[in-house]
């Protein structure tokens, strides 16, 4: 890991879980791998952890409510032989035996042995979530990513839940458990070993499990970024609609966050004789869509044929999509080896680019810029040239 790569994780680090999209246990234990381990600083890998424990809380939420569902509307009928009626009279059975003094009820389903090894693990994960959260002291999130007020809600909907069941005991899960008790193993064992997660990076296998942060995400990650910081410090509020969708939104200009996603207006329209086209749309990396789209382009390397490669790429975007301004992200390029013209074209215009941090040219009538966003360099600095690009856009 250089200094380029260190700077990039100690910005940005905090928010490549809710970035990639990570809102579950489930999805979570996905990227985690057999890697070589990235040495962090201590503040980002709190708020890692943090915002595991958050994970864990949601996840044990959902199981306990689906749970409940499942306690209401499962139907496990045995036979009683007593007096008294302890679970939902079944009237049909009950007739057929009649005048016994045997009664057919639902009491076994409605107190299945799962509802009391829930009620363990339920219990036991508030405690270790309660204790740790005690335990760890996170910086306050960027309002995009700010995830603690949902996590007070669920914390206090846990507290509450969890003594819905019974005390119940331990065992080891079983292939026969209901998806909820399945769930809520999952993020107990998570939440027990949560010291031991770490932050790795793609490449050499090696022996530790960890999660894996993949660099070129986080480059797009600081890239958006700093978008969203520009919008906010000029009026724009960001609203939340659901974990997939954001808008900036400013008196009556609502502006659309798109990640890694083909656009509505892509102007492709068949290939061949296949059916479905929508895996050959162009996916930009982010585009800000009002009317027309600003389409952001990210390449987290100093290698010119990339950079080229790269060049000719949102050029590409800007023919399928129509948009308003095509941009080409980079952190600008070293010394090496230019292959052929278009390589030494690319290193002319990186050049060129240097000397206030982006240029622009046209391209069929459109508006492409290139612009050099170095984690090494501060925020501030970055955030110039995003203003550059966007004040005159939205």
């Amino acid at each position: 890991m250089n200094k380029r790569d260190k700077a990039l994780i100690e910005k940005v680090g905090y928010y490549y879980l809710q970035y990639k999209g990570v809102v579950d246990v489930e999805k979570l234990l996905k990227i985690l791998d057999l890697s070589q381990e990235l040495r962090v600083s201590n503040e980002v890998l709190n708020y890692i952890h943090y915002y595991i424990l958050y994970l864990i809380t949601r996840d044990s939420v959902n199981s306990a409510n689906k749970a409940l569902n499942d306690r209401l509307t499962y139907r496990e009928f045995s036979v009683e032989y007593s007096q008294e009626l302890y679970g939902q009279l079944d009237v049909v059975r009950t007739i057929m035996v009649y005048p016994l003094i045997a009664y057919y009820d639902f009491k076994e389903g409605y107190n299945a042995p799962e509802y009391g090894i829930l009620g363990y693990l339920l219990r036991r994960i508030y405690e270790i979530v309660s204790e740790k959260r005690e335990g760890i002291k996170i910086i306050e999130p960027h309002p995009y990513f700010n995830f603690l007020k949902d996590f007070e809600r669920l914390f206090s909907e846990l507290n509450s839940v969890k003594d819905m069941f019974p005390e119940g005991y331990y065992r080891d899960p079983s292939y026969t458990d209901p998806p909820w008790l399945i769930r809520a193993y999952k993020a107990y064992v998570l939440a027990k070993k949560l010291e031991d997660i770490r932050i790795g990076e793609g490449g050499e296998k090696a022996d530790k499990e960890l999660i894996k942060f993949l660099k070129w995400k986080l480059y797009e990650l600081y890239v958006f970024y700093l978008v969203v910081t520009y919008l906010r410090r000029n009026g724009y509020e960001i609203v939340k609609e659901n974990e997939q969708r954001y808008y900036a939104v400013k008196g009556n200009k609502k502006i659309k966050f798109i990640l890694n996603a083909s656009l509505s207006n892509s102007t492709l329209r068949k290939v061949d004789d296949l059916q479905n086209i929508d895996k050959y749309k162009g996916r930009p990396d982010l585009s800000l869509v009002e009317e027309k789209p600003i389409i952001f382009e990210c390449k987290y390397s100093p290698k010119v044929g990339y950079i080229t490669m790269g060049r000719f790429k949102v050029m590409a975007y800007t023919y399928e999509y129509q948009p308003l301004a095509s941009v080409l992200v980079y952190p600008g390029l070293d010394w090496g080896v230019d292959y052929d013209d278009e390589d030494s074209a690319t290193r002319e215009l990186d050049r060129r680019a240097k000397e206030r941090g982006l240029i622009d040219f046209w391209y069929n009538s459109h508006l492409i810029y290139m612009a050099i966003i170095d984690p090494l360099k501060d925020d501030e600095h970055n955030l110039r040239i995003i203003g550059e690009i966007l004040k005159k856009l939205v």
